[in-house]
């Protein structure tokens, strides 16, 4: 048998692609089991870890397509929303809160005012120095809670 022609590399193709597709349909329909173990341990696996080992049903992701929105309906949707936009109201910080808020600010100040630079962890994972600015700046917000809240 000569597995050189064209009709040969097809047939080895379309085996590819049944043999990859039957392995990725696998892993969706495999089961995971939810055991409990002597120990009261809760356990989760692909095969059950002892006799009263039950079938765990797991969810699928459904993702639903957003509905077209016509022109009327945007501009109405916003004077809606200007409308139903709710008030600040200042509400009252529970004695105990406004302790651990107090104690909270003191101790950046002292944290603020032991050191000599200050750095933090930007958005990227790096380290940044504040600049002595960003340092007044830390200080005046620790000082306003301070007023606020060690009354």
């Amino acid at each position: 048998m000569n597995l050189t022609g064209k009709p040969a590399a097809t047939l080895l193709s379309i085996t590819f692609i049944l043999l990859l597709g039957l392995f990725f349909q696998s892993s969706v329909y495999a089961e995971v089991y939810k055991w409990t173990d002597e120990n009261g341990q809760v356990h989760y696996g692909a095969q059950p870890g002892s006799v009263n080992a039950e079938t765990v049903t797991i969810r699928q992701n459904e993702t639903t397509k957003p509905r077209p929105i016509k022109k009327d309906e945007k501009d109405s949707e916003k004077d809606d929303a200007a409308a139903k936009e709710p008030e600040m109201v200042e509400v009252e910080i529970p004695a105990k809160e406004k302790r651990q808020l107090c104690r909270q600010a003191k101790g950046d100040i002292e944290t603020i005012n032991s050191r000599g630079r200050m750095r933090e962890i930007n958005e990227k994972g790096e380290y940044i120095y504040l600049s002595e600015k960003d340092k007044q700046a830390r200080l005046s917000a620790a000082r306003k809670r301070i007023d606020k809240y060690c009354r």
